[in-house]
């Protein structure tokens, strides 16, 4: 134990060096080289000065891949300094300083250091504004620009974008192009800003017309279509159908093929050319926790099974205290066009401190998706189960209907930056063999992440859970269907269900309420190194109720390798209360993924 605990705090002491020298890492990294170039001159106008931090920050990120001390490295540097400069002068001039002049004033000294010197010039402004056709002028938004403002770049594209949505409201145009044009004045430092509409015949929607495809059936590709036949014709229609055909994961283009113009009748057919990619794939995946040692995942895909974009999903998981054979399909557009059908089967194996089972599972369950942040599930599930505990050995067919709703934003679910994720769910459990009595299980679970800084990325996630089951004593509810807490998806620092109630052994036992938390701050140093701290905390109770007197935390620090799969994890964590039964006073996990 002694050993162990001195192997923890080197450990720990390494990660914590990490954090205190994060501010300095840019210097230290093999990933980048250290600079110091500065702006200088425009100290009155904040928003464009982050603007040019931001673009000048963005070119140096790229290292120079030759030796510091050689020639070619230092006619690199002088070259990426003077394109530097470039694109700062064309960024003053997008944010309206057209007579703008950057010079680079390089430190002699030192490699990659010096100052941006920077003379903006008077901002030009807008001497006048035109539309053409001028019966347009009715769809134009003053509230965006105007005459007298300054020539703003962004503001300008802003106005232009909003004016071709209000030209198109409620028209039907086979084509519409909007565009911009800015004379100058040097003199007075203003300019002329004219917007012309070009604008085609009316037009409606004809058929859709799929050509390339190879198995994917023409049945499925016409579920896909957003319009329909003799509608208005609208160019965002085809772009969102182009879109939809390339998340189904079958295809790797769809290109879309107009006629010039419409016919005699004004109808447009939509010809989309199709090419399939692979439908088959396999996947592979590895972790390792101290509490449950280490795991392997191998699993098999295929995401056209009947020519329908029916999923097949096999996966096989091992580890030390779960092994597990699950197969999946996934039938789209089940009865109706947001809803699909689900059908599982699983046969499970677990020895864990708390149990021992060998089980079979079979369920159905159909998913209704009502838009894309929230959709709900209903089924049906059924469960034959071996369970030994403390109680002895018993055989459980448990038939379940779950039910859920989900409610999801995020805007990357591998490594969510801001947004939420809500679920809750609801339960009845019945044993048909009659081992067990009827109960209900509840849960509910939150999880938030929230941007704090962009420069450098930092990132605050928090997660919640709660729990309960009724209609039962514990005793009479299944080993396996009750909560536990304790372990890497739950509160790191403690032990795989080491959390809760126990027996006179010291096993877990479970309970009938859980209630856990997650604090973890996620700072990126690099595009590929980042580090974490992070708190966890809960509770397992054997009473229906939340139990909020023994609460456990644990807390600890990690690193992130980021690929382009998702985050490589290496977590280390320490429980900082309710230490008693524990095997040892931290944990180790390694995974691929965020914690959640």
């Amino acid at each position: 134990m002694l050993n162990q605990t001195r192997q923890f705090f080197k450990i720990s002491a390494m990660l914590g060096c990490i954090f205190a020298l994060a501010g300095c890492l840019e210097s230290i990294s093999p990933f980048s080289q250290h600079t110091d170039y500065t702006i200088n001159g425009i100290e009155d106008d904040q928003d464009t000065r982050e603007y040019l931090q931001k673009i000048l920050k963005e070119r140096v990120a790229e290292d120079i891949d030759y030796e510091e001390d050689s020639e070619d490295f230092k006619r690199a540097a002088n070259a990426r300094e003077e394109i530097i400069a470039g694109d700062l002068v064309k960024a003053l001039k997008a944010k309206g300083y057209y007579d703008a002049n950057v010079e680079f004033v390089d430190n002699e000294e030192e490699d990659l250091q010096g100052s941006y010197e920077i003379v903006t010039g008077e901002i030009y402004t807008i001497a006048s504004l035109t539309i053409e056709p001028e019966t347009h002028r009715k769809n134009f938004d003053t509230s965006l620009i105007k005459a007298g403002d300054p020539l703003d770049a962004q503001t300008v594209l802003k106005a232009q974008s909003t004016l071709f949505e209000n030209i198109q409201k409620d028209k039907c145009y086979f084509s519409l192009d909007v565009e911009h044009a800015v004379i100058l004045d040097e003199n007075t430092k203003t300019a002329e800003l004219t917007y012309t509409a070009k604008i085609g015949p009316s037009a409606t929607f004809g058929p859709a017309i799929f050509k390339g495809q190879e198995s994917v059936k023409l049945s499925y590709l016409r579920k896909l279509v957003t319009w329909q036949e003799g509608d208005c014709f609208r160019q965002e229609k085809i772009r969102s159908l182009k879109t939809k055909l390339l998340e189904t994961g079958l295809f790797v283009r769809a290109d879309r093929e107009l006629p010039e113009t419409p016919d005699e009748n004004g109808i447009v057919p939509v010809t989309i050319q199709l090419k399939e990619r692979v439908h088959r794939s396999v996947k592979a995946g590895v972790s390792y926790y101290t509490d449950e040692g280490a795991g392997i995942t191998l699993g098999w895909e295929h995401r056209n099974f009947l020519g329908s974009g029916e999923k097949l999903e096999t996966e096989l998981n091992i580890s030390q205290i779960n092994q597990s054979l699950d197969v999946n399909f996934t039938k789209p557009f089940f009865i109706r066009k947001d809803q699909s059908l689900e059908i599982n089967g699983a046969l499970r194996q677990q020895d864990t401190d708390a149990f021992e089972e060998k089980a079979l599972d079979f369920g159905a369950s159909v998913k209704r998706q009502f838009n894309k942040r929230l959709s709900a599930n209903t089924g049906v599930h059924l469960s034959f189960s071996e369970i030994t505990d403390d109680d002895g050995t018993d055989t459980f067919g448990l038939l379940s209907f779950p039910n859920a709703v989900t409610f999801d934003n995020r805007d990357n679910p591998l490594d969510p930056h801001k947004g939420w994720q809500l679920k809750a769910a609801i339960e009845p459990f019945y044993d048909i063999l009659g081992q067990s009595d009827p109960f209900t299980k509840f849960e509910a679970g939150a999880r938030t992440y929230l941007n704090l800084i962009d420069d450098p990325d930092l990132v605050l996630a928090l997660r919640a859970n709660i729990g309960s089951i009724v209609g039962a004593s514990t005793a009479n509810i299944p080993a396996t269907e009750r909560f536990y807490a304790g372990g890497g998806g739950s509160i790191r620092g403690f032990g795989f269900q080491k959390v809760g109630p126990s027996d006179d052994d010291g096993d877990p036992s479970g309970g009938r309420s859980l209630i856990t938390g997650s604090t973890e701050l996620r700072l990126k140093f690099t595009d590929t190194i980042g580090g974490v701290t992070f708190v966890d905390g809960g509770s397992v109770s054997e009473n229906a109720a939340v139990d909020f007197d023994k609460l456990s935390f644990g807390a600890g620090v990690g690193i992130r390798y980021y690929t382009d799969f998702g985050p490589l994890r290496f977590d280390v964590a320490v429980p900082l209360n309710q230490k008693e039964n524990l095997d040892q006073n931290y944990q180790f996990y390694i995974s691929i993924g965020q914690a959640f």
